[in-house]
């Protein structure tokens, strides 16, 4: 059964959220646990999937050990015996596709310090790379840019796919991934004639949910920039696959606080979707499923 990892940015948790959620195939989701994985799975959770929610270790473990005993090693080696390829073939069609799918979902305030964020990145897909048939990194170019990331990433151990807009360019940022793509991206700042702006989805307002915003690390790290009047305007990307109920008062509260105005476009996971679809696709021709 192939092995699709995800190594994500907890900023693109609904558009994960989504995917899965859309794909039938998946056998086996498990999930790393770590600090930020709960919100994440019960997210799952309300989507009627169930996770294994495991430490690290524990999970690659278990994905190497389902593999391993998985009938499907044999019928590849049987296979490539000619007297019985047609009988494998036959059997092939029949049989319902199956994906284990791995993820696990970085922190969002990692892009504090981008150099620390794409070396976390890459260490977490140099570890998941020994169990998978290939990784999609759910980032944008945020998570790599750098040219010792880029090279490190071709040397895994298996291939690494990106998430790309139609035109096939990879997503500059979580913007472009909401927006639809990069093209989109710069038509959507040219509404704002030139003033400075934020680009809102739940989760990059998430910290909104806490007790008393004003004295979380997030809204001290935005108000060091946000307090120029040159920032006068919150993009509010709306999609209804949210699962932030609190989405729609917590972009008022922040317009408010910044005194911005507030200019509503239309999101979509065509991003999301697409480049899964492209990676699963992949990775079952490259192991000749």
């Amino acid at each position: 059964m192939p092995v699709l990892s995800i190594i994500a940015c907890e900023m693109l948790e609904d558009e994960l959220v989504y995917v899965l959620s859309k794909d039938l195939e998946i056998k086996h989701l498990f999930i790393v646990e770590n600090r930020n994985s709960f919100r994440f799975v019960q997210k799952l959770k309300s989507e009627n999937l169930r996770p294994f929610v495991f430490s690290s270790d524990r999970v690659y473990s278990l994905v190497l050990e389902s593999n391993r005993s998985s009938p499907d090693i044999l019928m590849r080696m049987f296979s490539k015996i000619p007297v019985f390829r047609q009988i494998c073939d036959l059997l092939n069609r029949k049989k319902q596709p199956e994906l284990t799918v791995v993820v696990n979902l970085l922190r969002k305030d990692l892009h504090s310090d981008i150099d620390h964020l794409q070396s976390e990145v890459y260490l977490n897909a140099k570890e998941i790379s020994k169990i998978s048939d290939g990784i999609l990194l759910f980032y944008g170019k945020c998570g790599y840019s750098s040219e010792k990331a880029q090279a490190d990433m071709q040397k895994l151990d298996c291939p690494v796919y990106f998430l790309r807009d139609h035109g096939r360019s990879i997503v500059d940022d979580c913007v472009s991934v909401a927006l639809g793509g990069n093209e989109i991206y710069t038509k959507t700042m040219l509404l704002g004639n030139g003033r400075g702006a934020i680009y809102a989805t739940p989760m990059w307002l998430s910290s909104l949910n806490e007790t008393d915003y004003r004295s979380t690390v997030s809204y001290k790290n935005v108000s060091k920039y946000l307090s120029s009047p040159m920032y006068s305007l919150l993009f509010k990307i709306n999609n209804q696959n949210y699962k932030d109920n609190n989405f729609h008062r917590n972009a008022s509260e922040f317009a408010k606080i910044f005194n911005m105005e507030t200019i509503n476009v239309e999101g979509t996971m065509d991003v999301a979707i697409n480049s899964y679809i492209e990676a699963k696709t992949n990775i079952r021709k490259n192991i000749g499923q």
